[in-house]
Order: structure tokens, then C-alpha cells, then sequence
């Protein structure tokens, strides 16, 4: 029996994908806000809580899917040492678990997350540190696969090389379409013109490398062609972030250099 600690996006797919799991099963949901906590609750018939003091100790697992700055506020109001906690995070260190539970652990699943969004289907790798579950590990292990059937045994360095990597390619990447949804906004047209673009970039990387996919002006070192594009761009900012991007294409592809390198320069 599990209680889930937090009611956020992770929180809320963690409760789709073990919904309608026969071997784990979520009997009570804390958020400091009930409304949350009962939103998750009564799609699971468990009960919901917004005192720490009223955690379950008969449960064998907490797992922790809360914001990052929460561990350590949340953490020293327990009520008891947790029997077995596992957290969520891609970058927080579970060693802030080791006064708070006789074993812990990491359970973390790369992907992004949008609870207003169904995901029950949406697969997630799991990256899972192991080194302080003792004699939990093999039960850790097969809650992970009844999450995603991707189970990957990382270290805690690898786990926050793995979440700057996703910064990189998902929230940065994202960042590019808000500018690119308001730069065809701005002349009427709709951004789902870009969706095939879009779709086809990413099924490229199953066949090649990111450095191997790379297209576009900056990579056929097209300077009139930028130039042109740089000359449209009214926005100061938007001028020195497309500058910045294609000397570091450009940099990237005559050097084999990483972007954190030319960043420096």
C-alpha cells in the first residue's frame, strides 16, 4: 500500500499509470491543499489529507512526487520514520531522505507533464537509484516497471546530467516555439503549420545523431539567408538569441565542440 505525497503533474500520472494496477495500490494522497489531495483520492477510492500528522504508518511506501524547494519543508514534519520513501526528482539528492526513512530511494521519470492532460499512455523512462534500498530494492523495481516498461539503474550524477540534458532538449526547445508561435501570430498565421516540421525533427533522431539532423540556414552557412532573417527581427532579444543559435550551429559543426564550451567564450 502506498501513500503519494503531492498532488501536482507527476502526481497525477503516477495515479493514471496505477490506477488500475492489481500488485500497488494508492491508499491515501497528501497535498497541503484537500481539494487536490481528494481530486487524486476519489479517482482511487483512498483517502485524502492535508496533515502530515494524519500519514498512514501501516503503509509500506511514501512516494514523494512534490516540487523540488518542498523536501525541505515537508520532510521534518513527518510523523514517524517512513518505512520506505522514494522520491521523484531529477535533481534533488535522497540522501535529505536518510533521517526520515529506514530505506530510500529514486524513482524518477523523465518526461514532461501536464495533469490537465490525459496521461495514462504517455511513457516515461525510469531512472532509479538503488543504493540505499536494502532489502526493498526488488519491490522498488517492480513498481517502476508497472510504471514504464523503460527501468534504467542510474547513479545520482547521472540522474542530474539526465534532467540538464532534458532542460536542453524540452523546456529550452519549448522555449523556441512560444517565440516561434508569436512570430507567426504577429503575421496571421497559425502555428500549426509547424507541426509537420516539427514531427519530422524528432523522428529523424531515430535514425541519426542530433548532430547528424542538423539543417537550416546556419548549417549550409547561408549568410545572406540569415542575414535576412535577422534584419526582420524587430525584437533586440530575439536578434541576439537567433545570432547566438546559428554561430553556435555553426561552431558546433566546424569544431565538434559542445554548446556548454562556446557558451563560455
Amino acid at each position: 500500500m502506498i501513500t503519494l505525497v503531492g498532488a501536482g503533474n507527476v502526481a497525477h500520472w503516477i495515479v493514471q499509470r496505477l490506477q488500475d494496477s492489481s500488485r500497488f495500490s494508492i491508499t491515501q494522497v497528501y497535498s497541503r491543499n484537500i481539494s487536490h489531495a481528494r481530486k487524486l483520492a476519489d479517482a482511487l477510492s483512498a483517502e485524502a489529507v492535508d496533515d502530515l500528522a494524519a500519514l498512514n504508518p501501516d503503509n509500506r511506501i511514501f512516494l514523494f512526487a512534490v516540487s523540488d524547494d518542498a523536501y525541505p519543508v515537508v520532510l521534518p514534519q513527518l510523523p514517524f520514520v517512513l518505512p520506505l520513501a522514494l522520491m521523484t526528482s531529477g535533481t534533488v539528492s535522497c540522501r535529505c531522505l536518510q533521517n526520515h526513512a529506514a530505506a530510500y530511494g529514486v524513482v524518477y521519470p523523465l518526461q514532461t507533464f501536464t495533469k490537465s492532460q490525459d496521461m495514462g499512455k504517455l511513457d516515461a523512462p525510469m531512472c532509479i537509484e538503488s543504493d540505499f534500498l536494502g532489502e526493498w530494492k526488488p519491490l522498488v523495481w517492480e513498481l517502476a516497471r508497472e510504471l514504464s516498461p523503460h527501468c534504467h539503474e542510474v547513479s545520482e550524477a547521472q540522474r542530474a546530467r539526465l534532467h540538464l540534458a532534458a532542460v536542453f532538449a524540452c523546456n529550452f526547445s519549448n522555449a523556441m516555439f512560444t517565440i516561434a508561435h508569436k512570430l507567426l501570430e504577429e503575421k496571421g498565421l497559425p502555428f500549426e503549420m509547424l507541426l509537420p516540421i516539427l514531427h519530422q525533427t524528432v523522428d529523424k533522431l531515430e535514425s541519426l545523431t542530433p548532430s547528424e539532423a542538423q539543417t537550416g540556414p546556419a548549417a549550409r552557412r547561408d549568410t545572406s539567408v540569415m542575414q535576412a532573417h535577422l534584419d526582420s527581427l524587430e525584437n533586440d532579444s530575439l536578434r541576439e538569441i537567433y545570432r547566438l543559435m546559428s554561430d553556435l550551429i555553426i561552431q558546433m559543426q566546424e569544431n565538434e565542440i559542445t554548446a556548454p564550451t562556446v557558451l563560455k567564450k
